[in-house]
Parts: structure tokens; C-alpha cells; sequence
């Protein structure tokens, strides 16, 4: 009866011995996912210009998540617009009707208002295999002022050009905003004056604005 006892004992010893060598084995065989690997695939994407859903198959099957997409246009019109990535990709997404323009200088802004070498942000759905833009939003540039000093060659009630002394020619918007200064010197703003525009950079790349004209005084000398 003992003997019995012992080799029963000793089956089922053998038994859970076996199932936990296996157990291991497997778990052992399994992918680690760490958070360093997660890290690293985000960063991979940032590069890239590809903002959002990490866990996309790198062999870009279809998951259905949000992907954001950061770029400059180098095409975009009714149905689709093109971006040129960091990386030197292209990715090119599908625009619809429901597709959000956001520019900060443009109200209601539609795909018309972009142009090539805007720098946007894109976000967009997969669907089979294309892309199409929920939203595509202008990244605004640094404010900064321009200041071009040159000949004014052409001036309407409208816009004003000047020449600068390399030779090339600069235009400029002009509205009711637009300051003459100093004030006592706007009789002399015509053509062959010589003066300094101050223009604030459009964010949105649009036509340059003169906020203010600075007229020099004449030179003696001159007619």
C-alpha cells in the first residue's frame, strides 16, 4: 500500500513539474512588448511627419485609427491634397465636403485658400486603403516684421512696388490701415521716392500688406 502511495505521489510530481517547464516555454516565446519599443516606433513616425496612432502596421494595413499627418503642400485642390514630408515622402489624402480648413487669418476658409509650400497639419481616417482628411489646419509661422527700403516704381490706390538697390522688385498691399509716415511727407509718396515699408509676415503666405510706408526726404540734387 505504501509502494502505491509513493508512485502516485511521485506521477503527479512529474506532472506539475512538466506543465510549468511548458508554461514557461511558452510565455518565453511570446513578444515583449516594452515601452521603450513604443517610444521608438512614436519617435520613427515624428520623423516622418506621421503624428498620432503608433500602433499602425509598419506594412501600412488598415487599422481604422486617426492619423495626423505633417507636411508642406506641394499639391492640393478639390478632391486631394499633397504633402511633402519631413523624411522627403510624400503621402497624398483625399478631401470631401466634410473636410475642415482652418487658417487663422481666413474665416470660413476653403480648400481654395491653401497653396503649395504652406506647412499644415493634417488629420485623417484610413478607409481600405486611402486616406481622407477630417481636418487640415495651416501652421502658422514666427510674427515677424519685414522692412524693404527701395524706389517706388509703381503706386495705385491699392498696392505700391519698389525696387530695392539689387534690382529686384517688392509688392505690397495697401489699404485704409496703412500709415504714411511721417504724415507732413505723403504729398511727397509717388513715383522715384525713396522709402522703407514695414510689412507684417502673412501666416497664411498670403500677398504681403504694407502696415506703414516710411517716406525718406528727398536728396539735394535730386529733380
Amino acid at each position: 500500500m505504501k509502494n502505491k502511495v509513493i508512485v502516485i505521489l511521485a506521477v503527479m510530481i512529474a506532472l506539475v513539474l512538466v506543465t510549468t517547464q511548458v508554461n514557461a516555454s511558452q510565455l518565453g516565446n511570446q513578444p515583449q512588448k516594452t515601452p521603450g519599443a513604443a517610444a521608438t516606433r512614436v519617435a520613427e513616425l515624428h520623423a516622418a511627419g506621421q503624428y498620432g496612432n503608433p500602433n499602425s502596421d509598419p506594412n501600412g494595413k488598415p487599422n481604422g485609427k486617426p492619423e495626423n499627418y505633417r507636411g508642406t503642400i506641394s499639391a492640393v485642390d478639390g478632391t486631394s491634397i499633397t504633402l511633402d514630408l519631413k523624411n522627403g515622402s510624400q503621402v497624398t489624402i483625399l478631401l470631401d465636403e466634410q473636410t475642415r480648413i482652418r487658417i487663422p487669418t481666413v474665416k470660413d476658409a476653403t480648400y481654395e485658400d491653401l497653396e503649395p509650400g504652406m506647412n499644415v497639419m493634417v488629420q485623417a481616417r484610413r478607409v481600405d486603403a486611402s486616406l481622407t482628411a477630417k481636418a487640415v489646419a495651416l501652421i502658422p509661422g514666427k510674427p515677424a516684421k519685414v522692412h524693404r527700403v527701395g524706389i517706388v516704381t509703381v503706386i495705385t490706390s491699392d498696392s505700391i512696388t519698389i525696387q530695392d538697390k539689387k534690382g529686384d522688385t517688392f509688392t505690397f498691399l495697401i489699404n485704409a490701415d496703412t500709415k504714411i509716415l511721417p504724415a507732413e511727407r505723403a504729398e511727397l509718396l509717388a513715383v522715384d521716392a525713396r522709402v522703407t515699408i514695414i510689412s507684417p509676415r502673412d501666416v497664411a503666405g498670403g500677398e504681403a500688406l504694407a502696415a506703414g510706408i516710411v517716406v525718406h526726404p528727398p536728396v539735394e540734387g535730386d529733380d
